[in-house]
């Protein structure tokens, strides 16, 4: 059983790795930008139940997501969560979490993404007030 603590970290660590997901998926030519929260987090679900570690996890994502090799931001994020899972030793637990949370994880994941839209949008229009 892990503590609270170590749970908020496996969030942050899974969203991370969920948002760099996103991002690389919507670069992609199949990418449905309308459908494409839904579609992660089936996905997301579908590959927790189906796999044994983060790694598995992370290959059949991306795979199921027919993303090409990912590039150093989401293998970074990638790297960082593995490590974390496999220095606490809670491959069953984060797995869990995964399948128990998912919804909760996907909340998160929109409103960093969308905090993050509106901080580049008002980059943006600073930048072109100067």
């Amino acid at each position: 059983m892990i503590d609270e603590k170590k749970k908020e970290e496996l969030r942050t660590r899974t969203v991370e790795v969920l948002l760099a997901v996103r991002a690389a998926y919507l670069g992609t030519p199949q990418a449905n930008s309308l459908k494409h929260w839904d579609l992660l987090q089936e996905r997301m679900r579908a590959a927790a139940r189906t796999t044994a570690s983060p790694e598995e996890w992370s290959t059949k994502l991306c795979r199921d997501l027919q993303l090409p090799a990912l590039s150093k931001e989401p293998s970074r994020v990638l790297t960082d969560l593995v490590h974390y899972v496999t220095e606490h030793g809670c491959r069953n637990e984060w797995l869990d979490l995964l399948e128990a949370e998912s919804g909760y994880l996907m909340a998160m994941c929109r409103l960093i993404a969308e905090q993050r839209k509106e901080q580049r949008d008002a980059n943006q229009a600073i930048r072109s007030d100067s």
